[in-house]
């Protein structure tokens, strides 16, 4: 406590000589300059105190901004949340179907031709290729000839619902020449493999020497 009184004694006695100049100051001016001094300390306190209203407004308004965000933010997941819902259980479903081995898509499009009566005479097989860091993807070149329109919807319809995910990247359809509603099809079926962790952590040029 007395350490305190003394460290608030020398505060007093170091502005105590400041404040006997300036009072000393203040009563040799005119009263002129005393009232303009008066007026210009007002407007330099009325610009701070206009400034702090102004930034803290400002800042008040950020806030409420930023709550009015967040606000419709959650209103939008709240009302779209079966949306995601759907859409992550869609995802989760399609992620199940694509194996961690290669996939057959040579056969598996044998058995769909023979369930929708289609028999398929070509087919070349492209080379995987990396689909990002998790996945390879494998695809089939298939060639179709004088098929019907119920045909080959019924091929595309089993190739879609497959167990494992199959995907029809490329399409082209044309009028098999002098066979009436025969079709002539040319397609490319895609699946992927999903990499084993092992298989991912392997670099390119490893092994290489």
């Amino acid at each position: 406590m007395g350490f305190l009184k003394r460290l608030l004694g020398k505060i007093a006695s170091g502005l105590r000589r400041p404040a006997a100049y300036a009072t000393a100051e203040w009563n040799r001016m005119a009263a002129r300059e005393r009232k303009l001094i008066a007026i210009l300390a007002s407007a330099v306190v009325m610009l701070a105190v206009l400034l702090a209203g102004y930034l803290i407004v400002d800042s008040l308004q950020e806030i409420s901004t930023s709550n009015q965000d967040a606000r419709e933010a959650l209103a939008a997941i709240a009302t779209r949340r079966d949306i995601y819902l759907d859409a992550k259980s869609r995802m989760v479903s399609q992620e199940a179907r694509i194996g961690v081995e290669p996939p057959q898509l040579a056969a598996d499009l044998e058995a769909a031709g023979k369930e929708a009566g289609i028999e398929i005479p070509e087919t070349v097989d492209r080379p995987p290729t990396p689909a990002g860091k998790r996945y390879l993807e494998h695809s089939l070149d298939v060639k179709l000839r004088k098929v019907g329109l119920k045909e080959l919807a019924t091929f595309l319809s089993k190739v879609e619902t497959n167990p494992r995910l199959i995907a029809i990247t490329r399409l082209q359809i044309r009028r098999s020449f002098g066979e009436g509603d025969k079709l002539d099809v040319e397609l490319t079926a895609t699946a992927y493999e999903r990499l084993k962790e092992d298989r991912r952590k392997k670099s390119p040029g490893k092994g290489k020497g």
